[in-house]
């Protein structure tokens, strides 16, 4: 699956890094394992990485879908995720801001979406220089369905 994600419980953070190439299928597949995570909690702060992707279809419409079904991950809840884009290219950024336009007129998700590390990180207020360095230092664990 080219999404993978961790949980730090002591940061409340989520770090998912995307790679190679990703669709709308893998992007549902791996929401769900997120959601049955024994770690899940709605509304931790996220980190996405994209700096790896090769390729994304999406266009506005499964942009749509996808919002909405971040949103709707509790029903009749409006959970506000604080969520961090990494997305250092250029066709990856643009989508990027397009989910975030499409967000800001929906109630829930909060996105903002960077080209650089940095930013991103400090958007998220980690003081580390990087995200291998955030990954080096903080205890991110490996997901698990819950009860297992």
């Amino acid at each position: 699956m080219p999404i993978e994600f961790s949980t730090c419980l002591d940061r409340d953070l989520v770090y998912a890094r995307w790679f190679g190439a990703v669709d709308f299928d893998q992007f549902t597949a791996n929401f769900a394992r997120y959601v049955g995570d024994a770690n899940y909690r709605p509304g931790r702060r996220e980190l996405i990485d994209q700096s790896l992707v090769t390729t994304f279809e999406g266009d506005p419409n499964l942009m749509r879908s996808m919002l909405r079904r971040v949103n709707e991950q509790v029903p009749s809840v409006v959970v506000k995720t604080h969520t961090v884009i990494y997305s250092p290219q250029d066709t990856l950024f643009g989508l990027g801001r397009m989910y975030q336009i499409l967000a800001e007129l929906a109630e829930g998700i909060q996105v903002e979406v960077f080209k650089d590390e940095r930013e991103a990180l400090e958007a998220l207020r980690l003081p580390h220089a990087s995200i291998a360095q955030l990954l080096e230092t903080e205890d991110f664990i490996a997901p698990r369905l819950r009860g297992g």
